[in-house]
């Protein structure tokens, strides 16, 4: 006995026409993406060195309140020295044992200069050092102009303005002749003032 077999009709699978992506669409996609993350780069780093900026004018306005507070505490003798384009020394009375003086250095290329408004010269501190004294009652006597500029590109400059009665204040501009008004009363600044000791 034989047995027959029966060849039954096997169904090939069809291709399907539109199974997937073809290489020169791949290559296109890819192309886009890479360009599209390289301009994200570079906003993501220019963004950063404008933040490293904004945080050394932030750390300046600082230190620079910080000096007139405790120069109106402990009755004068605050000061910052301004004698380099990359760094100051903020002289205050940070532990409580009296002044101690501490530099701080600016960010990788970021430097510092100065002005003294109404004129428009632009200083180099590291030629021509600064230093801005408040007195007892949280003065400076002259208004100072400083200006922190990031070398590299993409990023601008950011101003810090000292008045001659001891305000501080950022990205702004200083025009005409900076006087200091004269007090109405002269105050002795020995007399009627308690010890703190």
């Amino acid at each position: 006995m034989r047995k027959q077999v029966m060849n039954s009709a096997r169904k090939k699978p069809k291709l399907n026409v539109a199974a997937g992506f073809s290489v020169p669409e791949l290559l296109i996609v890819v192309a886009l993406s890479s360009i599209i993350a390289s301009f994200a780069l570079i906003s993501f780093l220019n963004a950063n060195k404008g933040f490293k900026l904004a945080g050394a004018t932030r750390t300046l306005c600082t230190y620079l309140e910080k000096a007139r507070v405790d120069s109106v505490r402990r009755h004068g003798g605050a000061s910052i020295n301004v004698d380099s384009a990359t760094s100051y020394t903020v002289n205050i009375d940070f532990d409580g044992t009296g002044t101690t003086a501490r530099t701080f250095t600016l960010p990788e290329g970021t430097s510092l200069r100065y002005t003294l408004p109404p004129s428009t010269n632009i200083i180099d501190p590291s030629t021509t050092p600064l230093t801005i004294t408040y007195d007892w009652r949280g003065r400076t006597g002259t208004t100072v102009l400083l200006t922190l500029t990031d070398s590299r590109t993409g990023v601008g400059s950011s101003t810090v303005s000292v008045g001659p009665v001891g305000d501080v204040s950022t990205d702004t501009t200083v025009t005409g002749p900076a006087t200091t008004q004269t007090p109405q009363t002269t105050v002795s600044t020995t007399s009627g003032i308690k010890s703190m000791h």
